[in-house]
């Protein structure tokens, strides 16, 4: 945030705006991006959406307007996260997983962590070194590298690859027919007014928000700023996030192989008055 409002003058709520679409985008595309994946199938699904984050990150990379950084990072770089954000952890360990579920879910999640914690430090480096889109060009090298292991390695089940489910004692039910003709959309939206109805869906909802609100909406996209208008160097406020990715990476993966083994109602009751 900091380089851009050096280089192009920009106001800090210009450039939160792009970064509170972009939530508010891969947030609302989660239930049609699910309903997308059941129809479409995981390896094709990530394929596109890595595709769109390169796109998204290259086309940022020649922004010269609020308007254009807004639209970019806004739409095409939400679009891409509403995949691996929200939707990827429970239809990989729903699919993959008959038993350690939770953990499954825990582990995909921390990987968001780990990818705070490993490449905040790096970022910040080249940013203080040479300039932002240097490390954005990295990201692009690295988010690359990924599209070509997804393309020669990610499979869609495990069925492909003549396994069961972890922890399954039979073959799953196969359901590709039923699942290919129903429209997704419709689907989605389905799914949406079922779950409204249940109270259950708006307690986990509301919890969610809370979350997103303090982590993604204030730490995550305000905090190294924040650090920077109190003159604290960009490398030690990444490190002082990277260090809370640490304790994020361990905390989650924790709390999902607990919630293997205790009523998931106690857990969240516990996480939300820490």
């Amino acid at each position: 945030m900091a380089p851009l409002q050096e280089e192009f003058g920009w106001e800090r709520s210009t450039i939160s705006l792009g970064f509170g679409i972009s939530l508010l985008f891969y947030g609302l595309s989660g239930p049609f991006v699910a309903a997308l994946l059941e129809k479409i199938g995981l390896r094709k699904m990530m394929i596109i959406f890595m595709s769109s984050l390169i796109i998204g990150a290259t086309l940022t990379l020649f922004v010269t307007d609020a308007w254009q950084f807004i639209l970019v990072w806004g739409v095409i770089v939400g679009f891409g996260c509403s995949l691996f954000l929200t939707t990827l952890s429970p239809f990989v360990s729903s699919h993959w997983f008959e038993k350690r579920r939770g953990l499954v879910v825990g582990i995909l999640t921390a990987s968001t962590a780990t990818g705070q914690l490993l490449f905040l430090p790096l970022l910040a480096v080249i940013i203080t070194n040479s300039s932002w889109r240097l490390a954005l060009l990295t990201l692009i090298v690295f988010g690359i590298f990924m599209l070509i292991i997804i393309c020669l390695f990610m499979k869609d089940k495990p069925i492909d690859l003549g396994l069961r489910p972890f922890g399954a004692v039979a073959d799953p039910i196969k359901t590709e027919l039923e699942v290919s003709t129903i429209n997704p959309i419709a689907n989605a939206f389905m799914t949406l007014r079922l779950a409204m109805k249940s109270k259950i869906f708006w307690l986990l909802g509301s919890s969610f928000f809370i979350c997103g609100f303090t982590t993604n909406g204030l730490i995550g996209t305000h905090f190294i700023s924040y650090c920077l208008s109190f003159g604290i160097p960009l490398l030690t406020a990444t490190s002082l996030l990277s260090f809370m990715g640490v304790f994020n990476l361990v905390g989650t993966t924790l709390s999902g192989a607990l919630s293997d083994k205790f009523d998931n109602r106690w857990l969240v009751i516990y996480l939300l008055f820490s």
